[in-house]
This record gives structure tokens, sequence and C-alpha cells, in this order.
């Protein structure tokens, strides 16, 4: 029986890479829940100083001071990532969209070549797979993930991955 090889160069340009970045942090890890609740918290307060107000103004200062430091830390760690994404990208050289490594998806695993290196993964030592609209991310670690933008190989990578991993390992978010 020939084995199946399906080759898929990786074009990732910034836009790429920012929306993988926001999934990763936002989503897979879930890192809006404490600016999130930050923001709850400080809006009970300013409430309960809105609800409680005295004669001289104090409580409702308060308040809105309150209101504006619970709205204005999480709006501003978001716009930080973003910047930190933004830098990280020019960085990498992600201003035009370029192959940053090409992935050889064979039967016995997966094989990642960029330049002169060459990485090879087993299916069962892979992490997870997501699919999202427009891409693929195949997390070869909790840390670690390959980007596979869906030019036009979507589908038959997903039906690949689907047919080598558990459906545990696999997310269809698209």
């Amino acid at each position: 029986m020939a084995t199946q090889t399906l080759i898929v160069p990786a074009q990732i340009d910034a836009r790429i890479f920012c929306r993988f970045a926001l999934f990763d942090a936002f989503c897979r890890q879930r890192r809006w829940r404490t600016p999130a609740l930050f923001a709850v918290l400080m809006l009970a307060f300013a409430l309960a100083c809105f609800a409680f107000r005295d004669s001289r103004g104090g409580a409702v200062l308060l308040g809105v001071v309150l209101l504006l430091v619970g709205l204005g830390l999480p709006a501003a760690y978001v716009v930080s990532f973003l910047l930190s994404v933004r830098k990280q990208s020019r960085h990498m050289g992600l201003d035009g969209t370029r192959t940053a490594y090409t992935l050889h998806l064979r039967d016995e695993g997966i094989q990642v070549v960029s330049g002169k290196e060459t990485a090879e993964f087993q299916w069962e030592q892979l992490f997870r797979a997501y699919r999202v609209p427009g891409c693929i991310y195949l997390y070869v670690s909790q840390q670690r993930a390959f980007l596979l933008p869906e030019a036009g190989q979507g589908d038959s990578v997903w039906a690949l991955l689907m047919k080598k991993l558990p459906a545990e390992k696999l997310e269809d978010r698209s």
C-alpha cells in the first residue's frame, strides 16, 4: 500500500499570526478570565459606591474612579497584548506573506521543514488540532503549534487529521 503524503507550505503573514495569537491566548488558554473578573469586581464596587452615596459626593467620586480603573486596566491589558503581538510579528519578518515552513503529513507522522532544519512528530505525540475559519492550528505540545492556512487544502488536511487523531484531540470551530 502506497503511503499518503500531503505537503502543506505554511504561508504566514502578520494577520494570520495575530489571529492565532488571539485564539491561543484568549480562547485556548482562556486568559480573558482574569481581566473580566477584575472588571466585574470593580464594577460591583463602583455600583456599591453609587448606591451608598453621601451628601458630600465622596462615594460617587470613588465609584467613578473604580469604574474607570475597572474598565481601563483590562482595556490596557488587551491593547498591550495586541501591541506585543504586532511587535513580535514584525520581529519575525511577517510583513508580507512568506512560507515559514512546510509540513509533510504522512501516514506515519508529520515532518516539518524550515530552511535547513527538520523536525518529525508521530501522530500519537500531537497535543491537539483546532480548525478555525481559514486556518488549522496543529499543536505538537501545549506550548508549540504549527499554523496551516487553508489555501485550498483545508478540507483534505482536516480529513487526514480526523483519520489520524482521536476525536478528543480535534476541535472544529470553523
